[in-house]
């Protein structure tokens, strides 16, 4: 069993699209407002799982550069690429997303990575340019880096999945997600959320793509050949109200496939309660709200988000050679093929980003 992620749509029935388990929410104008810490870490799939370092580690600070896209990258994530920025520089409203390149494309001599770290090039670059606000919407941003992409002669195909993300000063989140890439919610002892997956089959994501000319004249006199081909239109469209000291964490499949939320949870909250900013008490754990907004934590918070995101990155990496330990795609791999003797990770290319919330006072009586 090929374990290459398919470009083709299969023959089997599809599994439909899930719907979205979140409903439209957005924060009220009586909340205090939000400050945001954005990190980041990735790692290709042939690279050892290696300590903290420039090539893997991407902290808030990196944010203040002009191109919020990191190209130095390229050679260290492989067919994954993301983008982090805040808009007009600042901490109150961010916007980020990662594209993750689908591997089939390799089977016809295409570097499926150019399309993604193209599509995620083109969305930075917009966040620094937006004509209107309604540009940095996030299913907008897609399709402005997808319409790119397609008119761009350097890239001539290949495919991607891609969740963007942006936050504004209410705390309000809003989603596109299209694909096996996706995000979740964390808060102190507790998966607030975690995207379902868009996908034809198994291991066949949803996916946005661009044919070689020889592929569009296949189509043109065979019909469809078979290429599945998205548009940022298909994409899920979530919003979610943020809470002081929450984490929102993006992930390609590289760390979907291997861990599950209950997993992600159990590496982020030992990291938060040692740092003293969420703590386990008798019956729940809670946010240690005055801690997040002293501050004389604020060196800490530029960086706590990046070594959050490596800390994830990391054991993704470790679960994806571990041959012991079935994890997610393991067990999709017995859901649909019972008889498949396959167990342990799925080694990949593996990009996150985590961004903390912190309100920076309580939220105002509502009149």
């Amino acid at each position: 069993m090929s374990l290459r992620r398919s470009l083709l749509r299969p023959r089997l029935p599809s599994l439909g699209r899930p719907l979205s388990q979140a409903s439209s929410i957005r924060s009220q104008s009586t909340h205090a407002p939000f400050t945001y810490r954005l990190g980041a870490s990735s790692s290709g799939k042939g690279s050892p799982v290696a300590p903290p370092s420039d090539n893997n580690l991407f902290p808030q600070a990196l944010l203040d550069r002009d191109d919020p896209y990191f190209t130095s990258i390229d050679k260290f994530s492989g067919e994954d690429a993301f983008f982090m920025a805040k808009i007009a520089r600042s901490d109150r409203h961010v916007v980020f997303g990662l594209a993750d390149g689908v591997g089939g494309w390799r089977d016809s001599g295409i570097d499926p990575g150019r399309y993604s770290h193209g599509l995620c090039r083109y969305m930075a670059q917009k966040t620094h340019r937006p004509e209107a606000e309604s540009d940095l919407k996030p299913r907008n941003l897609l399709q402005y880096g997808y319409d790119r992409v397609m008119s761009d002669r350097s890239i001539q195909a290949g495919g991607c999945t891609a969740c963007i993300g942006a936050i504004d000063p209410s705390g309000a989140l809003e989603v596109a997600n299209l694909g096996d890439s996706g995000f979740l919610i964390l808060a102190p002892g507790k998966v607030s959320f975690m995207s379902p997956a868009q996908t034809h089959a198994f291991n066949t994501p949803y996916q946005l793509s661009k044919l070689t000319p020889r592929m569009q004249a296949q189509n043109r006199i065979f019909g469809n050949t078979g290429q599945i081909s998205e548009t940022p239109q298909q994409s899920d469209v979530t919003t979610h109200t943020l809470q002081h000291g929450e984490l929102v964490i993006f992930a390609t499949d590289g760390v979907l496939d291997n861990l599950s939320g209950m997993d992600i949870l159990n590496i982020v909250q030992p990291i938060m309660e040692k740092r003293g900013y969420w703590a386990a008490a008798s019956k729940e754990a809670i946010v240690k709200a005055d801690t997040l907004r002293d501050p004389k934590n604020a060196d800490d918070m530029s960086t706590l988000p990046s070594e959050i995101a490596y800390s994830v990155m990391r054991n993704a990496k470790i679960a994806g050679i571990d041959t012991r330990r079935d994890g997610p795609f393991a067990k999709e791999v017995h859901k649909y093929f019972p008889n498949e003797e396959y167990h342990g990770g799925k080694p990949d290319d593996i990009a996150v980003i985590v961004a903390l919330a912190i309100q920076d006072g309580a939220p105002k009586a509502k009149l």
